[in-house]
């Protein structure tokens, strides 16, 4: 019986799987990008009477390129946006876990929380374990970094009232 041949992944794949920190703000700024470039290009053609004004401009040769962007950022946003939205909904579920306060809660959710944060990288991953120090929960080895405050932290609001009093 012969084996499968194992894929062969190119210079480029390995290079984007390597940065996976990033990739959220890289789906956040092409996705900005795309919308924009279609956005303005359709506006440009259909509401700004772009083609007449390229034509007396004596720059009609620029029109396809026009075109082009408005067709080309729209394919492109069909296949970015979605994985934007994806890791947007995980970073909302991060988001609405850290700014939980009940302990019991956040363990009950703490499987979502750690595959949000190992998804979105060591910012997101260091403030999950600012939030299990918080609440007394034992860190797992593989969050290793410094920890940050959870946003909108109890704790945050207890410094701010013991400053108020003083």
């Amino acid at each position: 019986m012969a084996r499968a041949r194992s894929k062969q992944v190119g210079q480029l794949r390995k290079w984007w799987r390597s940065k996976s920190e990033h990739h959220f703000q890289a789906y956040t700024l092409m996705t900005l990008f795309f919308s924009a470039l279609t956005l303005y290009c359709f506006i440009f053609l259909f509401f700004m009477d772009g083609v007449a004004t390229l034509e007396q401009g004596g720059n009609e040769h620029l029109t396809p390129y026009v075109w082009l962007g408005l067709l080309g950022g729209s394919v492109a946003l069909f296949v970015v946006a979605p994985e934007f939205f994806y890791f947007l909904g995980q970073k909302q579920i991060l988001d609405d876990i850290l700014d939980l306060d009940s302990r019991p809660e956040v363990l009950r959710r703490r499987k979502d929380a750690e595959q949000a944060a190992d998804l979105l990288g060591p910012k997101y991953q260091a403030r999950l374990k600012g939030l299990y120090e918080m609440l007394g929960i034992k860190v797992d080895k593989k969050y290793s970094m410094d920890s940050l405050p959870p946003r909108g932290s109890p704790k945050d609001g207890a410094e701010a009232s013991s400053d108020e009093e003083e």
